[in-house]
């Protein structure tokens, strides 16, 4: 690198001798002075190779070398853009819609939580709570007096962490006048330390904090960004949150969004023993919170495994503690009754997602892995017909001396600069795939693509470049240095041309072409199925937002409701306004036994007695549109000083009342001496999802409830039904200016919400079946275009000897339908396993349903047939004179 030994005249005379003293001991053997020299020539080899060498002894080569064959490669590429721009199009999809499905798979099922340590992090469940308890959710939840108690046990888990939501979706907060919504949750004050989450401004919270209940909160990154656009000077300014001043003291690092997959939450505050501030949003049962209420399992626990423990350790070590305090403040337990059962699970960023979205994500890696095989096929084919062209030039660099080795590396070269045209276009369209399959699915969480998902997606462009490097190889040294001597290119051409290997790629495409079509139709079907799915209401014209009062007696919260129903009734295009405590199409609801006439009601063996209830307003069915079977509507008339009434559904009165009149009759949920006599009797509809069977249901009047807290208000609008909301928005401030509209939609983006996994799965398997067409419809066209072209010299001589042009085009598409033909074969079996892989993602059709199947083969037949016509016509069009004068 720093100097030769020889120089470059030393070694010209080097060689010139030992050529010289060759030739004079080949003259003494008696050969002539001419015929000496030339041998010498040929023992010694390519002269100027050698020379090469020596020049380029002990420099960077490789880097010289590379430098070269990249500046060549792009002279190359630019001699052909169409080639260039097809290949790094096909390859950006096919390697964008991977990573874009995989970076959704890392996110739901792999990607561990953003903080210090995550692999010894576990979410607490339990198999159910005690008998008589309240729960949000029966095996993620708990009571105050079990997280207190497991976290002063202090074995196996350290620290145990409790995080609350401080409503079922979102909470009014103000800044400065502006009200908005936002997540926010109450947490204990080991949260930030236990978790080891980076704030990158100001502090966390401390034990101190949850003990004083500090109306203090931190911000999330994103939330700062959001609405504060990252103000340098955040800290010690005051949010109001639910009417409650807290002041913010940190700002967390980016990429934390809490460790709920629910949402990205905006802000957490410590644990807090206000009324405005209670868990979930609800009012306090019996002028109790939930810190006092035992009988509340509500909320949720992670913790940190003890260095050391393993979670088989640590359950041992807590479960008669849990257990123990799982009673406190309620009862003894019966000598029968099944204990609830303490376990732990691995903390993921999306927890208990694996059951709903994994079978089907893996299903979808799957079939974007075949869209993936699809593109590289497509691509390594069409570089083989780009360098069947150039054998001529790959012959003449054989024989002047170039290795097989350096004809690879160029080759690797011009498929690693379309490779990285294709990765970095890949990755600007998954990167915006992954944002719309978030929206899709309404996941609120970051779905970004992590260094995971970019190791991935390198790998994948590495086998992309070699495999395009490779798949010329056989083809480019098949011919040898000989075929330069040739002066027909078309000679050349001729193996290649009668290849069974594009026939053999070309068929494997469309088998997976079959497989990703028939995915796609079943989950299109299922979408379609669903949309149509009535509902048993007109949900045209509605509209829906929460409101969330400060609120501190039953005869206040009446006053209030009242007063903003009657202030929308009046506003232009209204026609009618209800209320609702649990929003309709949320996939909540309020489940329990209904006592009627004083006594449960007795059911068939293997029956249930469930009920669900929900609290609602006047003109309830009205607005909706519900029809009413028998009896009347909620009216405004049914007051608190007013008998207590009561609606049920056809499915109520069937069950528990049937042949009879259930007008007159008397209910009661269990457990509370609260009876409604039955005014109405509505016909069934869907009420949680659009997939719900329809169960016993009865409605309350929310004026007689003794329980009220945030509402949903429900207009019917004429016309746009979301042009009413800046007039809302103006009621509310009129009333109370912290008041915002919370989760502000359409009911039919309400109810679509509901399938939004199915929503997700059926738009990528349209946009992979849409995909595999277009690629493979691009494939077959290049290969029988190519094919075409290469015996042009048989077609002329075919019609020469009278060859018709109807016979010219069948021989054309003759081998179209038999790949086909094959390719169907090959791919059924396989449609049938990812058909039976997608099985709990379908509604209303079956895996092996036979219309999908045969929608699938007719469209690839088809695609197949709109591919051969072209080159069908092109060759029926040869003239035979021009055909043979060419060649």
């Amino acid at each position: 690198m720093f100097g030769r030994k020889r120089s470059r005249e030393d070694f010209e005379a080097e060689i010139q001798s030992h050529l010289e003293l060759e030739a004079e001991d080949l003259h003494v053997e008696g050969l002539t002075n001419e015929e000496a020299k030339l041998k010498a020539r040929r023992q010694f080899g390519n002269v100027q190779a050698a020379r090469e060498r020596f020049y380029l002894r002990g420099r960077t080569v490789w880097l010289e070398t590379l430098l070269r064959d990249f500046r060549f490669g792009l002279r190359s590429l630019r001699q052909s853009p169409g080639v260039a721009f097809t290949a790094i199009v096909t390859l950006a999809l096919g390697v964008g819609a991977n990573t874009a499905v995989f970076s959704v798979m890392n996110a739901v099922l792999l990607r561990s939580l953003p903080v210090a340590d995550p692999g010894r992090l576990v979410y607490l469940r339990t198999t159910q709570p005690p008998k008589g308890s309240g729960t949000i959710d029966t095996t993620e939840t708990f009571s105050y007096p079990v997280y207190d108690a497991l976290r002063k046990q202090g074995r196996g888990l350290s620290p145990v962490i409790a995080y609350v939501p401080l409503s079922t979706s979102k909470i009014a907060v103000r800044y400065e006048t502006q009200p908005e919504e936002a997540e926010g949750d109450m947490v204990s004050g080991s949260f930030f330390s236990g978790l080891g989450v980076k704030l990158i401004r100001g502090r966390g919270f401390n034990e101190q904090d949850e003990t004083d209940h500090a109306t203090i909160a931190v911000i999330s990154y994103n939330y700062w960004t959001r609405r504060f656009a990252r103000s340098s000077d955040v800290l010690g300014r005051t949010i109001y949150v639910h009417g409650v001043p807290v002041t913010i003291v940190g700002i967390t690092g980016q990429g934390f969004e809490g460790v709920e997959a629910s949402g990205s939450t905006d802000f957490w505050i410590p644990l807090q023993n206000r009324a405005e501030l209670n868990a979930w949003g609800n009012p306090p049962e019996e002028g109790k919170l939930y810190q006092q209420n035992p009988t509340w399992w509500c909320m949720r626990l992670i913790a940190r495994l003890a260095r050391g423990v393993t979670r088989t350790q640590a359950v041992a070590e807590l479960q008669s503690t849990f257990q123990a305090a799982a009673y406190m403040g309620i009862r003894n337990p019966d000598p029968a009754e099944q204990r609830p059962v303490l376990s732990l699970v691995d903390a993921k960023s999306f927890p208990g997602y694996e059951d709903e979205y994994g079978k089907p994500l893996k299903v979808m890696m799957a079939m974007v892995g075949l869209i993936l095989m699809i593109a590289l096929s497509n691509v390594a084919m069409l570089l083989i017909a780009r360098n069947a062209t150039r054998q001529r030039e790959f012959s003449v660099r054989l024989a002047l001396g170039a290795g097989r080795r350096a004809l690879f590396l160029q080759l690797l070269t011009e498929s690693a600069l379309l490779v990285v045209a294709g990765g970095l276009l890949a990755w600007l369209f998954a990167l915006a795939s992954t944002r719309a399959l978030g929206a899709w699915a309404h996941i609120e969480s970051s779905l970004a693509p992590d260094r995971s998902v970019l190791l991935f997606t390198l790998g994948l462009l590495v086998l992309a470049a070699i495999t395009f490097g490779l798949a010329p190889m056989r083809m480019v040294l098949s011919a040898g240095p000989g075929l330069a001597l040739k002066t027909s290119s078309a000679t050349s051409n001729t193996d290649a041309g009668r290849s069974r290997g594009s026939k053999a790629v070309v068929t494997m495409q469309m088998a997976l072409c079959v497989v990703l079509l028939v995915g796609g139709g079943l989950l299109v079907r299922t979408l379609l199925n669903l949309k149509n799915t009535p509902l048993g209401f007109s949900t045209e014209g509605l509209v829906v937002f929460g409101v969330n009062p400060r609120i501190n007696s039953l005869p206040e919260g009446v006053a209030f409701y009242r007063d903003l129903q009657n202030r929308l009734r009046v506003l232009p295009g209204i026609e009618s306004v209800t209320l609702m405590a649990e929003r309709i199409g949320t996939g909540w609801s309020d489940n329990g036994d209904m006592k009627v006439d004083g006594k449960l009601p007795e059911v068939p063996s293997g029956g249930s007695r469930t009920v669900r209830s929900n609290v609602v307003g006047p003109d309830f069915f009205r607005t909706l549109r519900v029809p009413i079977l028998a009896g009347r509507d909620f009216a405004d008339s049914d007051t608190a000083n007013s008998p207590h009434v009561g609606i049920i559904n056809e499915q109520f009165a069937n069950r528990f009342l049937p042949n009879v009149n259930p007008l007159g009759h008397v209910i009661s949920p269990d457990g509370v001496n609260f009876p409604m006599t039955i005014i109405g009797v509505v016909k069934d509809h869907k009420y949680r999802s659009i997939t719900e069977d329809p169960i016993p249901m009865a409605w309350y009047m929310y004026a007689q409830i003794p329980v009220i807290g945030g509402m949903h208000a429900e207009l019917r609008v004429h016309g746009d039904p979301l042009a009413i909301l800046p007039a809302a928005q103006k009621v509310l401030l009129s009333i109370d200016p912290d008041l915002p509209l919370i989760r502000p939609m359409t009911q039919r983006d309400q109810y679509d919400q509901t399938i939004s996994r199915q929503l997700m799965f059926a738009r990528l398997a349209e946009f992979f079946g849409v995909l595999a067409i277009v690629l493979v419809a691009t494939g077959l066209y290049g290969t029988i275009a190519y094919r075409v072209n290469t015996r042009t010299a048989e077609i002329g001589v075919r019609m020469a000897l009278g060859a018709r042009r109807g016979q010219l085009v069948w021989m054309v598409l003759r081998d179209t339908f038999l790949l086909t033909a094959i390719g169907v074969a090959a791919g059924a079996p396989l449609a049938m396993i990812v058909g039976s892989g997608l099985g709990s993602s379908l509604y209303g059709v079956k895996p092996l349903d036979g219309v999908t199947y045969l929608l699938a083969v007719l469209g690839l037949a088809m695609v197949a047939l709109a591919a051969t016509a072209v080159p069908a016509r092109r060759a029926a069009s040869v003239d035979p004179l021009k055909a043979l004068r060419a060649e």
